[in-house]
């Protein structure tokens, strides 16, 4: 691995997203490509953390005198480009330490979210440090947008005076390269002469020149280059010479050690159980907690205080309430578990919504509930799911609690030593590289149920000639047969049977199955199954931990299940869009997926 140099922003992000994979490949081939034309392949590590489902590609990055926040982050990364306001969203979550992003101060150290990684993308993911490769050849194009302001046309403004004030008097070098930098992030504007008051431009700013490839931009004649190589030690936010780059520690090394402070931290509030706690009183002294005796769990919306006897600094609860109204007084034993104290905690909150016992959301034909013992609505309106377990083996799978995370439910288990499974710190990690899944792309009904045939090993057999008597003769007709392995078998009438034709098949003794032309492809298939006596479990339900009910999420997929009774193999037949989640978990069971 090739330690993190001082270096700028790579060739610029693309916006459609790209599998993290093919785009290191990409680069890769470019790097080798793009050898003969000057520009370079080079090694960057960048930190992973964790945020709401996601892993978080990030570069950290000191800032520099003359930085500002939006300079900053134009110039950084796949997600400030597809939605800046998500961007900030995780920026201020990943940096606590930022109280204010527009009073950054030179030094300070920040971690930049570039992309967002799926589980288990990169080999080495999970350590919270990986090491890409990247090239150095960028569209000048590219570069002018990441050096530029964008600027509204007042009235009497025109292109000259615009570049002038910026790169010097009219007629001068510095002013003619403006003018062919303003041409080149406008290209809209075909006519310099012509502009409008209103219309929105883009002012190369002034600063471009101070860079070390600024010159490289122009060719012999003069003329702007297409593309340019910014090289490995100039274009970018660097990190600070001499810089040590670690992984961010995992959570389990800061695991509280009282009961009370593993409660406090399952609930997601701040425990302060040092020090004097003062409040206000109007016409006498502050009242004084000492916060040893009496800890006070903070939970931003409400506050609790921890008392062994009832009473809080020898004063009934009631009365500290009555000063205090949005505080409770929590009696505790103090050799009370931390399952024991968590249920203390949400008694003391007696909030509407700590009385749900389900939460859950609908994706794309799929649903999924999370039943818990305590549920939360946290001041951010994700909800927090509390269920003690009674060991490791009983834990949800990684794959499954970041995919809730990422819908806004946050799942803590508990285990009987109080310490809760953390998501996102990279430990009991199942994926499954190889799945049985089978995407078939039909054209229409008759397409379906031959695909769907081959699929499970059925036999399919379009205008198969059949005749039976009728009216005192034999009648021939053609039909699409199917048949399983076990002989067993079913015509599919498609609409072309008409009259008596079906009953007389029927009487005798063939199976005809009759598909309506607006018969979605679900039903088709259940029909078909149906017709063929095979087992099959309209819309499945699949707990997501291997424990009981009845705290557990359960996903239900829209969709059938099939079960060969032969071999009983189960396949998962639905359009659903499955979620890796899902798939990782009807892998663990060996399922089977066939989707369309």
């Amino acid at each position: 691995m090739i330690p993190c140099q001082p270096e700028r922003t790579p060739a610029p992000q693309r916006r459609r997203a790209r599998p993290l994979a093919l785009w290191c490949v990409l680069l890769l081939w470019i790097g080798s490509a793009g050898a003969a034309h000057g520009s370079s392949l080079i090694y960057k590590n960048y930190l992973v953390r964790y945020d709401r489902g996601w892993d978080i590609l990030c570069e950290p990055y000191v800032v520099q005198p003359g930085d500002w926040v939006l300079k900053i982050f134009r110039q950084k990364g796949e997600i400030a480009h597809k939605d800046f306001r998500d961007f900030l969203g995780i920026f201020e979550r990943l940096n606590p330490n930022v109280r204010d992003i527009d009073m950054i101060r030179p030094g300070q150290t920040i971690d930049i979210p570039l992309r967002k990684l799926a589980h288990g993308t990169l080999p080495g993911q999970a350590s919270g440090m990986v090491t890409i490769p990247f090239v150095t050849l960028a569209r000048v194009m590219d570069v002018l947008h990441q050096h530029a302001q964008e600027y509204q046309v007042r009235r009497g403004d025109t292109v000259s005076q615009l570049v002038a004030a910026h790169y010097g008097r009219y007629g001068s070098r510095s002013y003619q390269e403006g003018i062919k930098l303003f041409q080149a992030a406008n290209p809209e504007v075909t006519d310099i002469d012509r502009i409008y008051a209103g219309q929105r431009v883009y002012l190369p700013e002034p600063s471009i020149r101070e860079e070390t490839w600024y010159a490289a931009m122009y060719d012999e004649q003069g003329n702007l280059k297409e593309t340019i190589d910014r090289g490995p030690g100039s274009p970018g936010l660097p990190v600070a010479a001499g810089a040590e780059l670690k992984a961010p520690a995992a959570a389990e090394a800061a695991e509280p050690a009282s009961p009370l402070a593993q409660a406090a931290a399952t609930v997601g509030g701040e425990l302060l159980d040092k020090g004097t706690y003062f409040i206000p009183r109007l016409e006498e002294p502050d009242f004084e907690i000492d916060l040893s005796r009496n800890p006070l769990l903070d939970l931003q919306t409400k506050k609790l205080l921890f008392s062994q006897d009832g009473r809080i600094m020898d004063r009934d609860s009631a009365e500290i309430e009555t000063l205090w109204p949005r505080t409770r007084v929590v009696r505790y034993d103090a050799r009370a578990s931390v399952p024991e104290l968590v249920g203390a905690i949400f008694d003391a909150l007696d909030d509407p919504d700590t009385h749900a016992e389900e939460v859950g959301f609908d994706d794309q034909g799929v649903r999924v509930a999370v039943r818990a013992k305590w549920i939360k609505t946290q001041s951010d309106q994700r909800k927090l799911c509390i269920t003690p377990i009674a060991g490791p083996h009983e834990q949800t799978p990684e794959s499954m609690r970041r995919y809730l995370d990422q819908h806004g439910i946050v799942l803590k288990e508990m285990l009987p030593g109080g310490h809760s499974m953390a998501t996102g710190t990279g430990s009991h990690v199942e994926r499954h590289a190889i799945k049985d899944i089978l995407a078939i792309a039909p054209t229409g009904q008759k397409d379906f149920v031959q695909g769907l045939a081959r699929a499970l090993q059925f036999t399919y057999s379009p205008d198969v000639a059949v005749t039976f008597p009728y009216a005192g003769i034999q009648i021939q007709a053609y039909a699409n047969l199917v048949s399983t392995p076990g002989g067993r078998e079913v015509l599919l009438d498609f609409g072309e049977l008409y009259g008596d034709a079906i009953k007389a098949l029927r009487q005798s003794g063939l199976d005809v199955v009759q598909i309506a032309p607006d018969d979605p492809y679900t039903t088709v298939a259940a029909k078909v199954l149906a017709g063929l006596g095979e087992q099959f479990v309209e819309h499945p339900s699949f707990p997501a931990a291997p424990r009981p009910p009845p705290y557990n999420a359960t996903v239900t997929i829209y969709g059938l299940l099939y079960t060969n009774a032969e071999n009983n193999k189960h396949t998962l037949l639905s359009a659903a869009a499955l979620h890796p989640a899902i798939t990782d978990l009807l892998s663990a069971d060996g399922i089977a997926v066939v989707t369309w």
